[in-house]
């Protein structure tokens, strides 16, 4: 008795570019789903609270964190060397 044909890939290529393939939606905001909650619910806190500062306390604010985060990469970069 012969095997039996378990699988074809006939038409499928026709089939597929008939509406074409297209490449898929980068969406517009990145999904927090599996995201640390703490992380989340803090970074919500601090968009509202950044939203009421006026453009100098903005800017003030965001020099700061610059800096704040030159610290953090200046010691993670000392911890990789040695």
């Amino acid at each position: 008795m012969a095997k039996s044909k378990n699988h074809t890939g006939h038409n499928q290529i026709y089939k597929n570019h008939r509406n074409g393939i297209k490449k898929t939606r980068r969406p517009r905001k990145m999904s927090m789903a599996g995201m640390n909650c703490r992380f989340v619910r803090n970074q919500a806190f601090a968009n509202r609270g950044m939203s009421k500062l006026t453009a100098e306390e903005k800017a003030e604010k965001l020099a700061a964190q610059k800096e704040a985060q030159k610290k953090v990469d200046e010691k993670r970069k000392a911890e990789r060397q040695g």
